[in-house]
Order: C-alpha cells, then structure tokens, then sequence
C-alpha cells in the first residue's frame, strides 16, 4: 500500500481543495502561486504535528519512488509493517533512492544536533546526557540510512499515530461529562418551577435531535449512492463503483485515506446535526464522524495501513472481480 498513507494518517481536521481552471495566461502565475500554498499548507497538516515529521515525510516521499519497494508493501502482512520486519526490504531499494535516504539522515542527525545544543543552552546546567534521545532514528550510524532507521521510524510512527484516536476518545468523554456537570449546576441553582421548566426543554431537545431521516450504514452501497445523486448530482440508474470511488479518489492514488472517506459522510452528518439547531452540538457531530471514519476503516481497511483501495471497496459494494483488474 502507499507507504505515505501508511504512516500518515490524518489527521484529520482538512478541506478539499479544487484546482481553479486555468482561462488566460497571465493567470498562470497566480494559479501557480496558490497551488504553491495549498501544497505548503497540505505538507504541514501531512507531517501530523510529529516533532520528526518533516524528517518521515521526506523520507517517505524517497521511498515512493521506488516503485519496486511500494509493490512489496501492497502484500505485506500487517504485523511485519507495524512490527517494522518489513524494513528489511530497504536492502532492495534503487541506489539512488538509498543515496538520498543517507542525505536525509545526515539533515536529520544535524538537525537533532543543533536541537540539543540550543537545549542544553537554554537549561543551563543540565547534564547532555540527561536530554531525551530520539527514538526515531539509527543514531550509531551517522552516515548511512539503513534497515534499523527505517524499522526505528515505522514503530515510532506507528505507536504515536495509535495514540491519536485514543486521546481523541477520552478528550471527547472529557467534554461530555463536563457538559452534563455544568447543566447540573445551573439546575441547582434554579427554583423549583424553573428547574421543571429546564429539564423538560432538554428533554425536548434530546427528542427532536432523534427525529431526523434513515441514516445508512457507513459507506454501505446505500450510503454511497446518496453521496452520488444528492452531492455529485447523478442519477441513481448511473451509478457505477468503480467509477464514484474515482470521482472521490481526490488525489487519484488509487486509494481512498482518511480524508477522502470523511468526505463522504457530510450527507449522513447533515441529518443530525445541524449548526443552527440549539438542540445539535458540532462537537458531537465532529467525534461521530470519526466514529464512522474508526468503523469504516475497520471493515474495509484489512492490512491497517489506513488505506482503501478501489478494488477491495468495489468487492464490498458487489463488483464483479472482472472489474478489479
């Protein structure tokens, strides 16, 4: 599978982006300068705020360039990817993939350098030694970028990226309790009428949030084929899978990540929750579109890379596998 998305996640938080049409020429410059930004500001939410991020994108970028090594992660199991055992195969790679892996080590190893000294600097009597050492990195080897840097890079990545839905949840569990307090609060300091009066406005609330359309199993062919009449505006006799993952594979990878399938619940979210509404918290419908993101991906994602790929959801909604080459 793609070895960017494998370690990229999410993150989650994104807006699409649409390419504007090119009409003149003295709008080139202009269009290229806005591609320029939206690919800066798209690098930043890819380095998933990992204080190495640069570091694991750059070295991802030089791996996906092989195309031989990209091929070998598509059939890889999934313990030996998060385990790191699939590093081994870095001793396969193009010698000039390799020779540019070393120069990012170098650039990392210096960076971590200059990042100690301003450290000690500035906790002036701290013993080196004591500092945190990196664990994403080979650091025996200066020069070279071997199989224990990239296995040292997929376990970091993997245990950090773990940690995100995790905190996510409890956060979320955080926020709810702390709701559920205050609303107590104000009811105790409320007289007996007015107490009545909010409990059974919250309970009206609590009701009508209920009342709302047929929700669809997540990314279910029901649920898809909503997307694909009331959001891409095609007729339901037309629909075709392979077609619509294409239609939403926005960076055309071949894939659908994380992004890509929260994309596609804007419809389901809209029939609960509603910005305007007293009754509808954004909150809430931010953590159930992660729920569904968590939910799909736990069906569809079966080597955990957090990647779908085309023909396995085309399977899923009933394609012939004559489709799928």
């Amino acid at each position: 599978m793609r070895w960017s998305l494998l370690l990229a996640l999410a993150l989650i938080y994104g807006a699409l982006v649409h390419a504007l049409p090119v009409k003149e020429k003295k709008e080139e410059h202009k269009k290229e300068e806005e591609e320029k930004k939206e690919a800066e500001e798209q690098g930043e939410d890819w380095e998933l705020n990992l204080e190495y991020g640069r570091y694991l994108k750059e070295v991802v970028q030089a791996l996906e360039s092989d195309p031989s090594f990209r091929k070998k992660l598509e059939t890889a199991e999934v313990d030996d990817i998060k385990s790191g055992k699939i590093a081994r195969e870095l001793h396969f790679v193009d010698h000039n993939v390799r020779t540019k892996l070393d120069e990012l080590k170098r650039r990392e190893l210096e960076r971590l350098r200059h990042l100690a000294i301003k450290e000690h600097e500035k906790e002036t009597g701290v013993d080196r030694n004591m500092l945190k050492i990196p664990v994403h990195i080979d650091h025996r080897n200066p020069t070279r970028f071997e199989v224990e840097d990239l296995k040292k890079l997929i376990i970091k990545t993997t245990a950090d990226l773990e940690k995100v839905d995790q905190q996510r949840r409890e956060e979320f569990k955080k926020y709810e309790m702390e709701k559920e307090f205050e609303r107590k609060q104000e009811l105790a300091g409320m007289d007996d009428e007015h107490r009545k009066q909010a409990e059974e406005k919250h309970n009206e609330e609590i009701k009508k949030h209920g009342e709302h359309e047929k929700l669809h199993h997540p990314a279910s062919k029901q649920q898809l084929e909503e997307v694909w009449e009331e959001q891409d505006h095609m007729s339901k006799e037309e629909f075709k899978p392979e077609i619509f993952f294409h239609l939403h594979d926005l960076d055309g990878n071949g894939y659908w990540d994380e992004m890509e399938v929260k994309a596609l619940f804007k419809k389901e979210l809209d029939k609960m929750y509603d910005p305007n509404a007293p009754e509808d918290d954004i909150n809430e419908r931010y953590e159930e579109m992660e729920r569904m993101r968590e939910h799909v991906f736990k069906e569809s994602d079966i080597n955990r890379d957090n990647l779908i790929s085309g023909a396995r959801k085309r399977v899923q909604l009933g394609v012939s596998s004559q489709l799928l080459s």
